[in-house]
C-alpha cells in the first residue's frame, strides 16, 4: 500500500464521519420539528380559547373595511409587524374588535372548576377555525 492510497482512505474516512454528524444534525432536527408541532397542537387542543388573531379575523375591520377571514390592507402594518406574532399585522380596530369578542366569550364561560378538558367555549363559526 503507498501513500496515496493511505492519504485516499483517510480522505474517506473524514467524507463518512462529515456525512454521519449531517444526517444526526438533520434528523434530530426534523425529530425536534415534529415535538415543538405536536406541543403546540396538544396546547391548542386544551386551550378553551382560540387565540386574539383567530377572534381579530372573525371580525371585519372598520379602519380597511376587509372581509372577516381576509387580512388587513395594511402596507405599513405588514412593514413594521413582528414576523412571529400575525396580530401584529391588523389595524388596531381590528385587534380591539376581537379582544372585546374574546372577553364577552370568557365572560360567558363556565367558571374554571366547572370548565371540562379539551372543549371550546367559544363562539366563533366553525369554518373560522
Amino acid at each position: 500500500m503507498n501513500v496515496n492510497d493511505l492519504v485516499q482512505e483517510r480522505i474517506e474516512e473524514a467524507r463518512r464521519k462529515t456525512a454521519a454528524k449531517k444526517r444526526a444534525r438533520e434528523e434530530l432536527a426534523e425529530a425536534r420539528r415534529c415535538g415543538l408541532r405536536a406541543r403546540h397542537t396538544a396546547k391548542l387542543r386544551r386551550a378553551p380559547w382560540p387565540s386574539l388573531y383567530e377572534y381579530a379575523m372573525a371580525q371585519g375591520c372598520a379602519t380597511c373595511k376587509a372581509e372577516p377571514g381576509v387580512l388587513c390592507v395594511a402596507p405599513r402594518k405588514a412593514a413594521t409587524a413582528v414576523p412571529t406574532d400575525p396580530i401584529t399585522w391588523l389595524h388596531s380596530a381590528r385587534q380591539k374588535a376581537g379582544m372585546r369578542h374574546k372577553e364577552l366569550d370568557i365572560g360567558r364561560a363556565p367558571w374554571l372548576d366547572e370548565r371540562e378538558l379539551g372543549r371550546r367555549y367559544d363562539t366563533l363559526p366553525q369554518d373560522q377555525r
